[in-house]
């Protein structure tokens, strides 16, 4: 119920089986279900019919449909003749239904979901959904209609409904930080590879007023409090919209660089590289690379105090080995991120013919998507420590033929790193012959996987395509990152 149909905050259920009922409860943070019972003895039925009466008088936000969001009249719940309708994975019905909200300026707007972009599946976490819109006000002094003079109306627009954790850094906050950073400091190149928040609302749920609130009351740290946030940005395009294979090269080595700028200079890392988050923006006839989504992003300096969510960060089919192993207590470093951009552009090239065209199955890497993260984390480690995964090639479309270079690199430099991580001691004072057989090193940097997976290392390869040179934006970095 929460990842199809129409879009809730929590949903209220009762499940059957042959001999029993269960009450159920979901929301981004928990599932709760009542004991069975059956509802052969008489209190037992009353008991249930008391909770049916009581289900039906909960108004449409205590269910979890999300205020103001309206599917063009339609209400399940309190229309009996919709009773036999059903949403079925298909997000597109989501089109035509309306929201209205109170903007940070203090207006009232409308605006009508005219494509869904994005949907997640699941029940716990973030559970963000992505579409475009249209403004429905009729003001002729509205910044947001799309057929006004200013620069911000000519903009399409999408808006992100999801539930982020309460204690993680807002999005349009991250977001901002930077692009205040990237006017102050000079560095405006870097305004054309992040995204624009256009608004942004976030609404809590009260402790005494919401289920939610009354949950984390009675749960206590066993409940993650979430938020919903309802962010307006600038729509951008996907990958699958280049034809050109150099202009796709353009677009990682800006994401690699803007990626650095954040790291250095603003002090954010962004832990969610993915495939749907490497977007970009044409400007002038000129292609420019967009890291979006900051979700996730952490400020560097916050790092140190734990995890601001109780749920895994990162996209699972690119996340690192790392971040997959339930032995890594190193927290998230930059050098993940550089290897998520390596499986980004790896999935791309093998599992694909062309862009947004996808190769015929079996398509490699499949067990990436599909696995959990113990199995993903071991495909994931032989695939990198195999000797023999090079020597046969990777398998690589023909229409992405020149990218092989930058991912037999990448695959190089990632498994080097990875092969000279040190084992753990073993006394050998009983056998000093063995000494000279071992490797001496003590010293090993993990932020780098000892300097093989860098901002530098990445930049030497990276920096052209084709036997020519990309558009370098940024010339400030560290040269020892």
């Amino acid at each position: 119920m929460l990842s199809n149909g129409f879009i809730r905050n929590h949903a209220v259920g009762i499940t059957a089986d042959d001999t029993s009922l269960r009450f159920q409860y979901y929301d981004r943070s928990k599932v709760v279900e009542s004991k069975p019972f059956g509802i052969v003895n008489e209190e037992f039925k009353k008991l249930f019919m008391a909770m049916v009466c009581q289900l039906h008088k909960l108004s449409t936000e205590n269910l979890g449909f999300i205020p103001n969001l309206d599917l063009d009249g339609f209400d399940l719940l309190r229309n009996p003749e919709q009773l036999p309708y059903y949403f079925d994975k298909d997000p597109s019905k989501l089109v035509g239904a309306t929201y209205t909200f109170t903007g940070t300026d203090g207006s009232r707007r409308r605006v009508r979901i005219t494509k869904v972009l994005y949907r997640a599946e699941g029940i716990i976490g973030r559970c963000s959904i992505v579409v475009e819109v249209e403004c429905l006000c009729k003001e002729a002094d509205c910044t947001w209609h799309e057929k006004g003079k200013k620069r911000t109306r000519t903009k399409r627009k999408v808006m992100k409904i999801s539930f982020p954790s309460k204690t993680r850094p807002s999005e349009d906050g991250l977001i901002g930080e930077a692009r205040s950073k990237a006017e102050s400091s000079g560095d405006t190149w870097a305004l054309n590879h992040l995204p624009e928040v256009i608004d942004s609302i976030t609404i809590p749920y009260h402790e005494e007023n919401t289920v939610q609130g009354r949950l984390k009351k009675h749960l206590k740290e066993n409940y993650e409090e979430r938020v919903m946030r309802v962010t307006f940005l600038e729509k951008l395009h996907p990958l699958s919209e280049l034809k050109d294979p150099r202009e796709i090269a353009q677009v990682f080595y800006d994401v690699l660089q803007i990626h650095q700028w954040l790291y250095e200079c603003v002090g954010i890392l962004h832990r969610d590289l993915s495939s749907g988050n490497i977007m970009f923006r044409r400007i002038d006839g000129k292609v420019y690379g967009v890291l979006n989504d900051f979700d996730l992003s952490s400020r560097i300096r916050d790092m140190d105090q734990g995890p601001t969510s109780k749920q895994r960060t990162g996209t699972r089919p690119f996340m690192s080995v790392d971040l997959l192993d339930p032995d890594w207590e190193g927290g998230h470093l930059y050098r993940h991120d550089l290897e998520s951009l390596f499986y980004i552009m790896l999935c791309l090239a093998c599992r694909y013919e062309a862009p947004g065209v996808p190769a015929p199955e079996p398509r490699p890497y499949s067990q990436w998507f599909s696995g959990s993260d113990e199995e993903i984390c071991n495909i994931k480690h032989k695939f990198l420590m195999s000797p023999f995964v090079l020597s046969q090639g990777l398998p690589i479309q023909p229409y992405f033929a020149d990218f092989d270079p930058w991912l037999n690199l990448l695959h190089r430099f990632v498994s080097e790193g990875y092969h000279a991580r040190p084992r753990p001691g073993i006394d050998i004072s009983a056998y000093p012959g063995l000494k000279k057989h071992l490797p001496s090193k003590t010293l090993f940097d993990w932020q780098t996987l000892d300097g093989n997976v860098t901002y530098s290392v990445l930049r030497q390869f990276m920096s052209s395509f084709q036997e020519e040179p990309l558009d370098t934006r940024w010339t400030g970095f560290n040269p020892d990152n």
